[in-house]
C-alpha cells in the first residue's frame, strides 16, 4: 500500500509549472504524460494549461492568497510517504525525527 500524496494546483511551484508549459508546447508531452511526471491529476494539468492560455502566465494575477501557508511542501510531504513506505510502523515522534534531520527545519 503506497501512501503517495497527489499534488494539487496549489502545492505545484511555479517553477513547475513553467516546466509544464514547456513540456506540453514545447516537447509536446500529453497531459497524461505530464501529470505522471508531477505527481498530480489531469485536471491538475488541465487548469495550469488554461491559465496559462488566458494569462499567459502560469498563476492567476487576480487571485489572492488563500488559507495559511503551508508548513510542509511536496519535497517533504514526499519524504514521509516514503518513510511510511519503507517502514508503515513508524511513530509520529520518529517520522519528526527523520524529518528535522533531513530538512532545516525549527
Amino acid at each position: 500500500r503506497s501512501f503517495l500524496i497527489t499534488a494539487t494546483a496549489a502545492m505545484i511551484s511555479e517553477e513547475l509549472r513553467e516546466r509544464i508549459i514547456k513540456w506540453h508546447f514545447e516537447q509536446e508531452k500529453s497531459v497524461e504524460e505530464i501529470a505522471e511526471l508531477v505527481g498530480c491529476t489531469d485536471h491538475t494539468i488541465y487548469k495550469i494549461l488554461a491559465l496559462y492560455r488566458e494569462f499567459g502566465q502560469v498563476t492567476n494575477p487576480h487571485a489572492r492568497p488563500r488559507g495559511r501557508p503551508r508548513a510542509l511542501d511536496m519535497t517533504m510531504l514526499n519524504y514521509i510517504s516514503s518513510l511510511l513506505d519503507a517502514n508503515p510502523t513508524l511513530y509520529l515522534d520518529e517520522i519528526q525525527e527523520k524529518l528535522l534531520e533531513v530538512h532545516d527545519l525549527d
